[in-house]
């Protein structure tokens, strides 16, 4: 199999709106970090498909078609665009449900892209593939207000080597990348951008991705909210990884099955189901410190807002797979609680990674077990529709890692 990597920054502009927070009012000031777009490309003889990871809250459906259109002008035929949920990035339609990317922006995006892409391509070379995970300590927790118990979270990690030295690195870590404070208004990549800069070195290059983050963060485990506590819970998570000892999962002919993808329907929330969640408020959100308390209240006033639209139309959510020679990512459009994510994990294969905030955006993705929290008021559809989402990556999954491409 050959690999390549490209990456691009993506130009921000002075006073456009930022995204991540529902009382976020400031836009853009300056930078702290540059924001960057990321493409790896994977090729055999058959096929080509690239990972796109941007710095970015979300990404909707448009900008994903818009990328892949662009990019079989450069003979990748298929792709996947992911953000890594970063809060401290302009604003791109990050709304429950999704909603257009703002042009000026998209077009940044999709520029981006195409010059990473046409830098990964070149940069293409024979190489093999491991995987290693590691289970976490002191790193992030159940976000929920009043559940500080601290846990272990799992990092996992594909190693892209040669025959001497790991060449290339794509982690994907379960947790928000919410270091910085909502009154921040410089952009930066947040925990993904330190995990790159912890795991670089010369000749290598490093993807940091998110996965299924739903209900995890850092809130319970950083100690400030500055790029130096990014970089300490950076090392926390990057230093856990063994790369030279990954597993190498990759056949002799290091083959690419293509991705296959299936939609399904999930159901919008009736009106009695927000107003009951709304008065059904648990202990722990009364008794939380005051931002958790304002971002509970927050939740409240977006279901109501919810409630009203009074939507009837199912949303179709498209679930995909792609199996890289022998290591199977599973991308999911929305926020899957980390739960969920591991019985994906469970059911379809110790070698599947579940990529999240990818090829679309939906929002919260909540569980029939959920109680009353942030994540169930903005979600704009129904408790259980985070099994749903688990039933249908499981069967793509397993479709792709036995070869059989379906749709």
């Amino acid at each position: 199999m050959r690999v390549g990597h490209g990456a691009q920054r993506l130009e921000v502009v002075a006073g456009e709106r930022m995204g991540g927070y529902a009382d976020r009012s400031q836009g853009v000031r300056s930078v702290l970090e540059p924001l960057e777009v990321h493409v790896v490309t994977f090729a055999d003889e058959a096929h080509r498909f690239a990972l796109v990871v941007a710095d970015l809250i979300c990404v909707n459906t448009d900008i994903v078609e818009l990328i892949r259109a662009a990019f079989l002008e450069l003979r990748i035929d298929s792709c996947w665009v992911a953000a890594t949920h970063t809060h401290a990035s302009p604003e791109a339609g990050c709304v429950p449900g999704g909603s257009p990317t703002p042009p000026a922006l998209g077009e940044r995006i999709v520029d981006a892209a195409v010059a990473a892409a046409k830098a990964a391509v070149v940069d293409e070379r024979a190489t093999s593939l491991g995987y290693t995970r590691a289970w976490v300590a002191g790193l992030a927790g159940r976000r929920n207000a009043g559940d500080a118990t601290p846990i272990d979270v799992p990092v996992d990690a594909i190693v892209v080597s040669n025959e001497e030295t790991v060449v290339g690195v794509v982690t994907v870590s379960p947790v928000h990348p919410t270091v910085l404070p909502a009154d921040n208004s410089d952009v930066s990549a947040d925990l993904n951008g330190g995990i790159r800069r912890v795991l670089d070195a010369p000749g290598r290059w490093v993807v940091a991705a998110t996965g299924a983050a739903g209900n995890i963060s850092t809130r319970h485990t950083r100690q400030g909210r500055s790029l130096n506590e990014i970089d300490r819970l950076a090392a926390v998570a990057a230093n856990s990884l063994e790369l030279d000892a990954a597993r190498r999962s990759q056949p002799a002919d290091g083959t690419i099955h293509p991705p296959a993808s299936r939609v399904i329907r999930l159901e919008p929330k009736l009106p009695a189901e927000v107003e009951a969640a709304m008065a059904a408020v648990p202990p722990a959100a009364i008794q939380a410190d005051a931002r958790s308390h304002e971002v509970f209240e927050q939740g409240r006033r977006i279901a109501r807002e919810l409630a009203t639209q009074r939507r009837v139309e199912a949303y179709d959510v498209e679930i995909q797979a792609v199996s890289l020679a022998g290591i199977t990512l599973v991308a999911i459009p929305g926020e899957l609680f980390l739960e969920l994510g591991e019985s994906i994990r469970g059911a379809a294969g110790s070698d599947v990674i579940v990529l999240g905030y990818a090829n679309g955006y939906l929002g919260y993705l909540p569980s029939l077990s959920t109680p009353p929290t942030y994540e169930t008021l903005v979600s704009p559809v129904r408790l259980g529709s985070g099994e749903q989402v688990v039933d249908a990556a499981v069967h793509i999954a397993e479709s792709v890692r036995g070869g059989e491409e379906r749709t």
